[in-house]
């Protein structure tokens, strides 16, 4: 088992890693404070309000260890679909429509690119969730999310 932060933004949950969990609410407390309306924190858990509207809330939980998963030299994941190596960037959540927040991502995706000898090859794609099923990113990320 290991120990990871569920963090959830607006009713979106993800997990994070500890180092990422902290740096947030440390960033909060210290050098981010300005654009904080209100912070609660305890040993593991931390509440955010942020000015421009958002809600942030780090629990830490236990969860059990992923598999060892294929990775190029930047630490980025290679997955192989379809008989091909893609190399997939990080997930980005999705991010609701939040009044006074100009910003807002409707679904979670990540970036996907070849793979040759390890390292990046031609152009940068996306996949999500919603792709059509039978398609390359729609496979990469059934591979790689669910």
């Amino acid at each position: 088992m290991i120990k990871v932060y569920e963090r959830t933004e607006n009713g979106v949950t993800t997990q994070v890693s500890i180092e990422t969990g902290r740096a947030e609410g440390d960033h909060a407390m210290m050098a981010g404070k300005r654009d904080v309306r209100s912070m609660s924190s305890s040993y593991g858990h931390h509440v955010i309000e942020y000015k421009d509207g958002r809600k942030v809330t780090l629990k830490m939980i236990e969860v059990e260890e992923p598999e060892p998963v294929e990775t190029d030299s930047e630490g980025q994941r290679i997955v192989t679909v379809k008989g091909k190596r893609y190399i997939v960037g990080t997930l980005i959540p999705a991010r609701p429509k939040t009044e006074g927040v100009p910003t807002w991502i409707p679904e979670a995706y990540a970036n996907y690119w070849s793979e040759r000898n390890g390292k990046i090859f031609g152009a940068t794609r996306n996949m999500c969730g919603s792709q059509k099923p039978g398609t390359v990113g729609r496979a990469i990320w059934d591979a790689v999310y669910r």
